[in-house]
């Protein structure tokens, strides 16, 4: 019999696995997500459990990606209205997955509120009020999706001088003490760069 804590970490697994099965480029873009957060978190001496929950929620955050079409999900246009409010429903379809799994539910503020945004203008709700996890894991998420391709985002990559400066421009969006803690996190250390998992 399993207890609290192995049951998590069984689910994480089967979770993520599948979420690797499924969509390969998402599961790598969240376990760089999720490395991040955890940097972030251990740079700023949070408790260890913080910045395990941190962690995982931030290997967590993109689960509800599960139920999007992978034709959406490597569509290599852009997306039309329809297709983006498709997208901008995985947080909520997120959020429900992880409450299937009750040892996981703790874990739905940080999946549910990674793309609302500190002037709330993000989504699914619009709302300015964030947690902190959920913070660190919006700003991770941007930079990745800045430095990284996607099949739906063909723009020119930006550099990490280039997205650093880009998310430092947007206070109001932002957490600006967690852009400069990624900041420093990426002078420090050469090898959150990875390019293959």
């Amino acid at each position: 019999m399993l207890d609290e804590s192995n049951k998590k970490y069984h689910f994480i697994k089967l979770l993520v696995t599948g979420l690797k099965k499924y969509h390969h480029t998402t599961y790598l873009h969240s376990v760089r997500v999720s490395h991040l957060t955890y940097l972030i978190s251990q740079k700023w001496g949070l408790p260890k459990e913080e910045q395990i929950y941190n962690a995982m929620g931030g290997l967590l955050h993109d689960i509800g990606k599960k139920l999007i079409p992978i034709s959406l999900l490597e569509k290599p246009a852009p997306l039309s209205e329809l297709e983006y409010e498709i997208m901008r429903e995985h947080p909520i379809d997120g959020a429900e997955m992880l409450k299937l799994f009750p040892p996981l539910e703790e874990l739905v503020p940080a999946v549910l509120y990674h793309h609302e945004r500190l002037d709330g203008s993000g989504y699914p709700f619009g709302t300015n009020i964030i947690p902190l996890s959920a913070q660190i894991i919006g700003v991770c998420d941007s930079f990745d999706a800045m430095t990284t391709e996607r099949p739906y985002n063909k723009k020119r990559l930006k550099s990490i001088t280039e997205a650093i400066a880009e998310l430092k421009s947007q206070p109001q969006k932002y957490n600006y003490k967690v852009v400069e803690a990624l900041e420093e996190i990426l002078k420090e250390r050469s090898d959150v760069r990875y390019k293959n998992i």
